[in-house]
């Protein structure tokens, strides 16, 4: 299944990680760069089976807005599987907000 991923939430990563490399030294460029590798690479894997992560159960707009939610990198991620015109379903994620972060 096709995944979309929001600008919003690349922004919010790198937002994240380019605070947490300012507050911790000893975090560096090449560590980032893996770890939001690796978090990109599991949310375009959300197409494979979008359908085993329970909904949002914490915050609240993203219950409002139906959100589906996965927890990747220390990230937790809300998608909700959405369809095309054309009648195709497709993921798409909507936010990103690490667990330090999430309330």
């Amino acid at each position: 299944m096709k995944v979309i991923i929001e600008e919003q939430v690349h922004q919010a990563i790198l937002e994240f990680y380019a605070i947490s490399m300012k507050l911790h030294p000893s975090l560096d460029e090449e560590t980032v760069m893996g770890k939001v590798n690796r978090l990109i690479g599991a949310m375009y894997d959300l197409g494979k089976h979008p359908g085993i992560y329970a909904e949002a159960r914490l915050k609240k707009s993203w219950i409002a807005a139906g959100y589906r939610e996965t927890i990747v990198e220390d990230f937790h991620i809300a998608y909700r599987v959405e369809t095309d015109e054309d009648g195709e379903q497709y993921v798409a994620i909507y936010d990103a907000v690490h667990s330090k972060l999430y309330y």
